[in-house]
């Protein structure tokens, strides 16, 4: 039998391919929702090709995307108008939380590690016991622990003790002798606490005159368990961003934005829309003193406030936020303590998380809705790591080199793409929107801070701050994976402007920095003296211990009091 007669002739030309691109797009199945067109070098046609498993994962992956970026956006814009509704509707808060009569007592604690920070200690309970607006009772208890003994700033505290401080407030410091972490400071603080209520600040939180009675107001007419205030950074322009000497001080103007994008929009659509619930983020926090006190911290946790939140919850408590109640608290000095500080919240947020998730789905007080918000926030995270990582780190490389167009990937990636944008731009017009109708509480650092919100919001940021997380997710799990987790290290405060000489106790206040382990904990037990001096200071002249009140801490950018080991030091 022989061969055919064509069998040196050209290959057929497959009834999906044509010599017009115009033709073969419009000759698409089901309009071109699930193919796309492509160009064939070897035959010299247009080829229609339906989407195929890997069309088909990219597909699934912006659509699900799309679906939450979308979601995300109109939560966000519910949340800023909800709040421009409540102005015009209810007022000031503020001069309804003035107007309260029944204000109960109240008591501040603030747990302190030493001696890291002995040096700004002094300078929060003033500014506390000076600037915090309230008319009840208002306690203070500084308790802390110290791996060495520091004879100059306990005696400090015993004659702070002694002191007579405005509106009849007192102060009490205590020594906790057993403690190792700040959650045994905590535990120590609560079983001595007798008023009603009890607020916890950080050693280097100063917060707002109004914030205390914000959270007040808020407690009061919700009935709630705990309501959280917001952060913010208050020395915005000595923290450095970037590797010397390519370094500027931007960190904290950078954390700063985040931080208001986080608080003002982020957090409140994590309570209106999937929680139902706040939760306690460690400072600058008011509540019911029983119910703290009826769980304990745990000693053991890297983030002692989430496992304290997350108990809580489970116990039904209601939390609400309060994002107007500010408390500005100090950044790491540098991006590498960043890293340290963001390392051990990931940890803390991971081993707590897994922890508790049999608890999420056990029966108990929790409505469904509560339940689903605990795993939504604690759990399903990781899957949105997982298909973030896809959506912009394979997706936009991809689309960029490929263009997003209809032809080139078919109109369901096109347009799935297209709105994973739109919807994601969003909360970025958003928070800078809102963060310029806050800016002037906080005068010309507010429209700085709204500069940094465009950017940190903006797709550029997102992606720069979805990169950072991701690595620290990353190193994380590696951690708690191989057992590697190690103790809790202690964040640095301050970054050194000037080294002032002063002779003190070798023992606390030395010159050369020499990092100690002790019972486990990373303790700084030689530290330079830094002290941060005001213009009229700078010509040499000496100052006073009369001289050093609350005034010369009113600046939101002062890291540290201007004094060491409750001394005045000369300059």
């Amino acid at each position: 039998m022989g061969m055919p007669q064509d069998w040196h002739a050209e290959p057929a030309i497959p009834l999906t391919c044509f010599v017009s691109p115009e033709v073969a797009f419009n000759s698409r199945a089901l309009n071109g929702w699930f193919s796309y067109v492509k160009y064939h070098d070897d035959i010299g046609f247009f080829c229609v090709h339906a989407y195929g498993v890997c069309e088909w994962l990219f597909t699934v992956m912006l659509m699900t995307m799309a679906v939450l970026a979308s979601a995300t956006s109109l939560c966000v814009a519910f949340i800023f108008f909800r709040r421009r509704f409540k102005r015009v509707l209810r007022g000031n808060h503020v001069d309804d939380a003035r107007k309260l009569r029944e204000v109960p007592s109240i008591t501040a604690v603030i747990p302190c590690y030493l001696p890291n920070e002995q040096y700004i200690i002094e300078e929060t309970v003033e500014w506390i016991m000076h600037k915090v607006e309230y008319s009840g009772q208002l306690n203070v208890i500084v308790v802390y622990n110290t791996p060495i003994e520091l004879p100059e700033i306990q005696q400090r505290f015993l004659e702070m003790q002694e002191m007579s401080w405005p509106g009849g407030r007192s102060f009490r410091a205590v020594h906790v002798t057993e403690s190792r972490s700040k959650a045994a400071n905590l535990n120590a603080a609560l079983k001595l606490t007798e008023d009603p209520y009890v607020v916890i600040y950080d050693a280097d939180h100063h917060p707002d005159p109004d914030s205390l009675i914000l959270l007040w107001e808020k407690m009061s007419r919700r009935g709630v368990d705990c309501v959280q205030g917001s952060y913010y950074m208050r020395n915005l322009s000595q923290n450095q961003f970037g590797c010397r000497p390519c370094s500027f001080p931007f960190l904290a103007r950078i954390i700063d934005a985040e931080f208001f994008t986080d608080w003002f929009l982020m957090k409140l659509v994590t309570r209106t829309f999937f929680l139902g619930n706040g939760y306690f983020s460690g400072s600058n926090a008011l509540w019911k003193t029983d119910v703290l006190a009826a769980r304990e911290f745990s000693v053991v946790a890297q983030t002692e406030d989430v496992d304290m939140a997350i108990q809580q919850l489970l116990d039904g408590r209601r939390i609400e936020f309060c994002a107007e109640s500010r408390s500005g608290e100090l950044a790491p000095i540098d991006c590498r303590g960043m890293w340290k500080q963001r390392l051990r919240w990931t940890i803390g947020w991971d081993e707590t998380s897994l922890k508790h998730s049999g608890a999420f789905t056990d029966s108990g007080s929790l409505n469904c809705r509560a339940r689903c918000g605990l795993v939504w926030t604690f759990l399903v995270r990781w899957a949105m790591t997982v298909l973030t990582v896809g959506a912009v780190y394979i997706g936009l490389p991809l689309t960029t080199y490929w263009p997003l167009r209809d032809a080139i990937w078919g109109k369901t990636i096109t347009y799935m793409g297209r709105l994973c944008f739109v919807a994601g731009a969003g909360p970025w017009f958003l928070a800078t929107v809102e963060s310029l109708l806050q800016a002037p509480r906080r005068g010309c650092q507010g429209f700085i801070q709204a500069f940094f919100v465009f950017l940190v919001a903006s797709p550029f940021g997102f992606a720069s701050f979805f990169l950072f997380n991701f690595f620290l997710q990353l190193t994380s799990c590696f951690k708690l994976s191989t057992g590697r987790v190690g103790a809790w290290e202690v964040t640095k405060r301050a970054a050194p402007t000037k080294t002032m000489k002063h002779d003190v106790d070798h023992a606390t206040c030395a010159t050369d920095v020499v990092a100690d382990e002790i019972e486990g904990v990373s303790a700084e037990r030689n530290l330079k003296i830094v002290i941060p001096m005001p213009e009229d200071m700078q010509d040499g002249a000496g100052f006073s211990p009369n001289q050093i009140t609350p005034s010369t801490a009113e600046s939101s950018e002062s890291l540290s009091d201007h004094r060491v080991c409750g001394q005045a030091l000369p300059v």
